[in-house]
């Protein structure tokens, strides 16, 4: 019996010895796990540039990965430093991170510039990262350190470059033509032409001449920098003086820029010109129809005075004037040549005419001629004419002057006439007197011959 005992007593020992070596050796393989630290490696980096120059710019873009698949590391201060070829451009050299999570990666950039003293060669950026995490609930920190290295190409191979220089590349004004008066938006854009340098510090100043002027804020336009072969697009509002006479005009775009060519700075400049075409519109209108509201004799010649007035800024060409009836049908015609912008055409006895019908006209008078764009146009002007029988105002007076001569005439005759017939009146009285004395005398011893 004692002997089964001490048999069982061996097993528990044995069993015990056995539980308490795979407790410790758990122990022991959790230690060795808790104590595997998270770390902080680069995965991978790049610049956005493939032709890095001394004084030119660029930007490194990196990326850093958590080798933890269990831990996130929290608190993450990245500082960058370029030593003697790289300064950080317009910024700290610091990077932060509130974590990374654990089995992840995460991206970070920052501008550089390279020293214009800077050789030909390749130049490390440096990466310092300090991190912290948690372990078993206690707090850790860790670091890291790494360097990117960046080749810088030689300024003889920068001067090979093409100096960049700012074009046009598009514009448009909205519509074919400007009309005086009338406000447009000007759209252009400004291209780099360079492929491979970036020009900066660029200003734009605007111009209209004589035609144009800036409708909207400063005749000024600033932009930060336009990328190798990349554009700019530019808006500004302009008015079309109404002074203007039709033609076509520019405005003026005078840039100026600065760009780094061989690890210098250099100025550079541009006057660039967009031809806009201005129409002012035509105003002409007839003045001074001398037959308009007129009563003229029919089978008389007439002449059909007027005047046309060019109130507008563009010139008549070759203009035409015609006299028309009711039915459309012409009834006399004259070339009048060109009417210059704020001048007058007088007729001259241009239009003469004759109306072989009586009775109320309805005329209409028509100016054809070309404006400045050789456009055949027309204005009319309708008015009405009375035609009459010939009527003579002194008729009236000529016939009493007659009548009153006719009376004049006859008054002697009629004085002659009465004296005659007195004269034989008396001759009669006379000759009764002398017969009777000589029949008395007959009859009478006494008889005197004496009468």
């Amino acid at each position: 019996m004692k002997r089964i005992k001490s048999i069982i007593c061996a097993l528990l020992a044995a069993l015990m010895i056995f539980a308490v070596q795979t407790a410790c050796l758990a122990q022991e393989e959790g230690g060795i796990s808790a104590s595997l630290s998270p770390s902080i490696i680069s995965n991978g980096f790049s610049v956005d540039s493939s032709d890095i120059y001394a004084g030119s710019s660029f930007k490194l873009k990196f990326s850093l990965k958590n080798t933890s698949s269990d831990i996130d590391v929290r608190n993450v201060n990245i500082r960058l430093s370029g030593a003697d070829a790289f300064t950080v451009k317009n910024d700290t050299d610091t990077l932060y991170a509130d974590k990374i999570a654990k089995g992840s990666s995460q991206s970070f950039s920052k501008a550089f510039y390279c020293n214009a003293s800077c050789p030909a060669g390749m130049y490390p950026i440096s990466v310092s990262i300090n991190y912290e995490y948690f372990d078993m609930g206690e707090k850790q920190s860790g670091s890291s350190e790494f360097t990117y290295n960046v080749e810088v190409k030689s300024a003889s191979s920068a001067i090979q470059g093409l100096s960049p220089q700012l074009l046009i590349s598009d514009f448009s004004y909205g519509g074919a033509e400007i009309q005086g008066g009338n406000t447009f938006t000007l759209d252009f854009k400004i291209k780099n032409n360079s492929s491979n340098i970036k020009v900066q510090n660029v200003i734009c100043k605007l111009s209209g001449g004589e035609a144009f002027i800036v409708a909207d804020g400063t005749d000024t336009v600033a932009v930060k920098d336009i990328a190798a072969s990349s554009t700019q697009s530019v808006t500004k509002s302009f008015k079309c003086l109404n002074s203007a006479p039709s033609g076509v005009y520019s405005i003026t775009a005078s840039i100026s820029y600065e760009y780094f060519e061989g690890g210098e700075r250099v100025s550079a400049s541009s006057e660039l010109t967009m031809s806009i075409p201005v129409i002012q519109p035509d105003k002409l209108q007839f003045q001074g129809i001398d037959l308009a509201d007129k009563t003229v004799t029919v089978d008389q010649e007439t002449d059909c005075a007027f005047q046309v007035v060019n109130s507008g800024q563009t010139r008549a060409a070759n203009a035409t004037v015609k006299l028309l009836d009711e039915a459309g049908v012409e009834i006399a015609s004259a070339f009048i040549g060109n009417i210059e912008a704020g001048t007058q055409f007088s007729s001259n006895y241009t239009l003469p005419v004759t109306f072989t019908k009586l009775g109320n006209k309805k005329l209409t008078l028509v100016l054809e001629y070309e404006n400045e764009n050789a456009e055949k146009k027309t204005i009319e002007q309708e008015f009405n004419v009375t035609v009459e029988e010939y009527y003579d105002p002194y008729a009236e007076i000529t016939e009493s002057e007659e009548a009153a001569q006719d009376s004049t005439n006859y008054t002697p005759v009629i004085i002659g006439g009465i004296a005659c017939l007195a004269v034989i009146v008396i001759a009669a009285v006379v000759i009764v007197v002398i017969v009777k004395k000589r029949k008395a005398r007959k009859g009478s011893e006494n008889f005197d011959e004496e009468i």
